[in-house]
């Protein structure tokens, strides 16, 4: 996924005609049936942690509750979180720092729930680095993208461990490839997402080690479910029932991950199977706490945002302070 900040305020004005054609789309088939139709945009082209979405509609859990949902591949969380904002599309689903980056710049956008309680940046090395806890870091190379989200949680993992800076070689990597360099031991160390890069380097055999920051105190949320405000403001039944069905597809992929995966590849043919599925190993844990304790799917709470909302504050990328129960739909339960 695309990680990039590159929004400006500039960009999330929000037209009338725009909501008005959020609110009102339209299709003779779908009156006839009943159903309200629905936008909704992914943050990237379908993938694993995509999957409840393509079962949802395949099991008729939106149509149940009298939605009909038109599901659109995404090309980053921060185009996502753009056009939602501008009401060019109802909902989408985005990495929490763009939707908190967002909404730091004035974006009406609001979060419904939040998907993955723990973000999937994790900090990752090749075993033979011996590299298991913050202090192994000195005196070795690391690599990371100083424009993407990745530098904000290697910002606060130094900051939350007492980190001495001047003992650690960075380099910024710009756009080059981190992995690669990784693999062929240009860096010692580098910042990646578990569900993505992390399962795509093991599963070629290679061993690695990776440093969960939120275990070091860097507390951040996933994957965010998120809406227009003025179309959550004006319709909450519809956001509340875009909510519950949604996450019923989630819960119901947790426990029947192979079923969920099906139903991607008969949406994206493309889909490989095997891949995508092992995704979901480093997908489920991230449901939940950092330390494993067992809340409602869905979750997202005031503090919790606080401590995602400073993460990111941490690396300078959310321009303005606001309050995080700004950021919570009043429909979201």
């Amino acid at each position: 996924m695309s990680k990039k900040l590159t929004l400006s305020r500039r960009d999330f004005v929000l037209t009338g005609a725009a909501v008005t054609a959020g609110l009102g789309l339209t299709s003779s088939r779908v009156r006839a049936q009943g159903l309200t139709p629905v936008s909704f945009r992914l943050n990237y082209v379908a993938n694993a942690e995509h999957a409840p979405y393509f079962l949802a509609v395949q099991k008729g859990y939106y149509k149940d509750v009298g939605l009909d949902v038109k599901i659109t591949p995404g090309n980053g969380s921060n185009d996502t979180v753009k056009l939602v904002g501008a009401g060019n599309e109802m909902f989408g689903v985005a990495v929490s720092d763009a939707v908190a980056t967002g909404r730091g710049r004035g974006v009406p956008v609001v979060s419904l729930a939040v998907l993955l309680q723990q973000s999937p940046n994790v900090l990752m090395s090749l075993e033979s680095t011996g590299i298991q806890a913050p202090t192994d870091l000195y005196g070795k190379h690391v690599g990371v993208d100083t424009r993407s989200t990745d530098y904000a949680f290697w910002k606060a993992l130094v900051k939350s461990t007492n980190l001495d800076p001047s003992k650690i070689q960075v380099t910024d990597l710009g756009d080059g490839s981190a992995t690669a360099l990784l693999l062929s031991k240009a860096i010692d160390a580098t910042m990646g997402l578990a569900t993505n890069e992390v399962v795509a380097v093991e599963s070629e055999g290679t061993k690695l080690n990776v440093m969960e920051p939120g275990k070091y105190g860097v507390q951040a949320y996933g994957q965010v479910l998120f809406g227009n405000e003025q179309i959550v403001t004006k319709n909450p039944d519809l956001a509340v029932r875009f909510r519950s069905a949604t996450l019923k597809a989630w819960e119901y992929t947790i426990d029947h991950v192979d079923e969920a995966i099906a139903a991607l590849k008969e949406a994206v043919p493309a889909t490989d199977i095997a891949s995508e599925t092992a995704k979901w190993k480093e997908i489920i844990p991230r449901t939940k706490p950092v330390d494993g304790s067992s809340i409602p799917f869905g979750t997202q709470t005031v503090a919790g945002w606080q401590k995602t909302i400073d993460t990111f504050k941490a690396a300078d990328l959310i321009d303005q302070d606001f309050k995080p129960d700004e950021i919570i739909a009043k429909t979201a339960g």
